[in-house]
């Protein structure tokens, strides 16, 4: 290993989530129990001369196939569906929401995490540098009028949903938690921020424009704890963000190592969070290096 390799590039980490169809044409939000299925996983890790990467800490590659990742996750019991969930952390406490509200106890799953372990002989450092997170655009009919986060919505028309935009990913190291959401205008998505009290059908809250807005004309209740929302910060850009830093482990068999902590999930609160997301394809990508 040399002193190239300080600039890791994770190139391609490339997440396909496809989701499965509801089944049924009558959307709401969070009135179903469906759930996303995760169907198909394609990535794709890829190191710099000098710079290992690994799953488990016991088998290190320079890349990380598809296959190595997808059989990962397979074997993660703890992973078989995404679920409508909220954090104020982004770190790993997560709550599922539901009709009822928050839960009290915090969920076990329904987020997809996925752990990094490097080590090198050069490299002390490991920043975020870069996310892309997408999906194909789609639409659903809604039933009732509603305001969506374009405007007023009759009952009949198409509105436009894209899953990315309900989607937060998170990288926990020993620097502290990023948490990542897409910026404002990007698909038209609209950012949530970090809570309060956004009960307000009338302006400016949860309920004001939305998969919420939507959920409060067909029941015409909110769901408990509007009030006192708390959502996760996040950031919209990333630019060489640290997030943990390579020590000297005896174990790791090279100078320097250490872990992050990927998760991706979906923001329950989040304007966009229609259950007709779950029938669309999301794609995400990271790029990681090593300073």
């Amino acid at each position: 290993m040399n002193n190239i390799a300080r600039k890791l590039i994770l190139s391609a980490l490339t997440v396909v989530l496809t989701v499965a169809a509801l089944g049924t044409t009558t959307f709401a939000w969070f009135t179903l129990t469906n759930t996303a299925q995760v169907q198909s996983f394609q990535a794709e890790i890829v190191t710099d001369t000098g710079i290992e990467v690994s799953l488990d800490a016991i088998d290190w590659y320079t890349v990380l196939t598809t296959a190595i990742i997808q059989d990962y996750i397979t074997n993660d019991t703890t992973f078989t569906q995404f679920n409508h969930l909220t954090t104020a952390t982004g770190s790993g406490t997560f709550y599922t929401l539901g009709i009822g509200g928050v839960s009290a106890s915090p969920a076990t799953q329904g987020w997809l995490q996925i752990p990094l372990y490097f080590r090198s002989n050069s490299a002390t450092q490991i920043n975020w540098s870069a996310v892309t997170l997408s999906a194909t655009p789609g639409s659903w009919l809604s039933d009732v009028p509603f305001t969506s986060t374009s405007g007023a919505v009759v009952a009949g028309e198409p509105v436009s949903i894209n899953a990315s935009n309900a989607m937060r990913i998170s990288v926990t190291g020993s620097l502290g938690t990023i948490v990542y959401e897409k910026p404002n205008g990007t698909d038209n998505n609209v950012e949530l921020g970090v809570g309060g009290d956004k009960s307000n059908v009338a302006g400016g809250g949860v309920g004001d424009a939305g998969a919420y807005n939507y959920y409060y004309v067909k029941t015409g209740a909110l769901v408990t704890g509007t009030s006192s929302i708390v959502t996760a910060a996040s950031t919209t850009v990333l630019s060489e963000n640290p997030v943990t830093t390579l020590t000297t482990p005896s174990t790791y068999g090279t100078t320097y190592g250490g872990q992050i902590t990927l998760r991706i999930w979906l923001e329950g609160w989040d304007a966009d969070a229609y259950n007709s997301i779950l029938g669309q394809m999301i794609t995400a990508g990271f790029i990681f290096n090593g300073v």
